[in-house]
């Protein structure tokens, strides 16, 4: 294994440790004061670019509790305790438009250090696995793997599975700090390759897009459609179903604690379906965890009297079997024309379309393609790369055949 580039330590920028038979030894890079910290945040304004990682644990949590932040730029590297700093002196940076923020995969680190700086927006983010993406890495590679491609480096990720609640060693700092150590000579490298095929601008656009997508919260109004099974409600045990995903997420956040652990999904169809009346009829409710629990319960029963009054349409399509057989068929249609141009253009394919957006496609030709519907596919910079593309196989134009000689395994006929 090479060895890793280290940072240049300036001495006088850390707090001592005081008396090392009372104190613990701090890692010199650990900064674990207000001080330390807000020298860090002005010294990140001199630059143009800042590379961010973070260690959090989910379990039996709402919120992920954060556990450490790691920050570069230029030739530094620096690992912030968030219980001992205030993060809301990096909120600015985050919201500037003249830093860039380069990050690895950020759907859920964007949130996590949005919240802990009390911030909305991160604005000019640059996520280096969606770089990859289109740079023939895969959708969803990971940052051990890119850093292996890109520089013949092995991480060492024994310490992946480490407790970051208690006080962290000298070895888990340095492990912690790997990953921020290369990301900015990785965004030199793919923008080099994405310059090569002309796609900054489409890269640059994904991660606008996916930094909205990561700091949105979710429409309350559409809580329930994560529930499995549901789309043979009809609409009054719907509008209840609705309300009680609302009830949940609400009492959830609250508790700090996981949605299911108020009440499992079986617990939300189950009163979706037969509603009860009364605290009384709570207990006999499988699933249904701190729910039943005062002020939890009257609220509970109050959003079934809301959903009851409000009955909710249903989203999805009643479909026969020999229709969910179309779909099913034109979904196969799709996944060939989004492989297809995977291979071809060297982008990863979820980032393409997901199969979510391809089965709404499927239903939406069923239906006749009813106006009102708009999909990411059609617009920006996938309208040219995959959305001609889908919308000639849902017309009949296009079809595909075998070809071994292909890259992909077929080739495309025009019908």
């Amino acid at each position: 294994m090479k060895t890793p580039e280290r940072a240049e330590v300036k001495a006088d920028a850390w707090p001592t440790c005081g008396d090392s038979s009372t104190l613990p030894v701090l890692h010199p890079l650990h900064i674990r004061s207000d001080a330390s910290f807000a020298e860090l945040v002005n010294r990140v304004t001199e630059h143009d670019e800042l590379c961010l990682d973070f260690e959090f644990h989910t379990e039996g949590r709402y919120f992920p509790r954060l556990c450490l932040v790691q920050l570069a730029f230029g030739t530094e590297l620096f690992a912030v305790d968030p219980s001992k700093v205030q993060l809301a002196a990096l909120g600015p940076v985050l919201e500037s438009a003249s830093v860039r923020k380069i990050i690895h995969d950020g759907r859920q680190d964007l949130p996590i250090i949005a919240r802990a700086a009390g911030v909305t927006t991160i604005r000019n983010v640059f996520d280096t696995q969606i770089a990859a993406a289109f740079s023939g890495f895969g959708s969803k590679i990971g940052y051990a793997n890119l850093v292996r491609e890109l520089f013949d480096l092995k991480l060492d990720k024994s310490l992946q599975v480490s407790d970051w609640t208690r006080e962290l060693s000298a070895a888990q700092i340095e492990y912690a700090l790997d990953d921020v150590r290369y990301l900015s000579r990785m965004v030199a490298m793919l923008q080099t390759r994405l310059s090569e095929s002309g796609r900054i601008a489409w890269v640059l656009a994904a991660c606008e897009e996916a930094a909205v997508l990561a700091l949105s919260r979710p429409d309350p109004e559409k809580l329930y459609r994560r529930v499995s099974a549901t789309s043979q409600l009809q609409p009054r045990p719907l509008g209840v179903l609705r309300e009680l995903a609302k009830w949940r997420d609400r009492v959830a956040q609250s508790l700090d604690k996981p949605a299911p652990s108020v009440a499992g999904d079986l617990a939300l169809k189950s009163m979706a379906l037969c509603p009860p009346r009364d605290r009384g009829a709570l207990e006999s409710v499988r699933g249904l965890g701190a729910g039943r629990n005062q002020p939890w319960a009257n609220e509970l029963l109050k959003a079934i009297l809301e959903g009851e009054s409000r009955p909710e349409a249903n989203h999805r399509l009643e479909l026969s079997k020999q229709q969910e057989a179309q779909v099913d068929g034109l979904v196969s249609m799709l996944s060939l024309g989004r492989r297809f141009v995977a291979t071809r253009d060297g982008i990863g394919a979820e980032l393409l379309a997901d199969q979510a957006e391809l089965r709404a496609l499927a239903e939406w030709q069923l239906n006749q393609r009813p106006d009102g519907n708009s999909f990411d596919v059609f617009g920006g910079w996938r309208r040219d790369v995959i959305g001609d593309v889908l919308l000639r196989i849902l017309s009949g134009t296009i079809g595909f055949r075998a070809d071994a000689s292909a890259p992909s395994g077929i080739a495309v006929i025009q019908l």
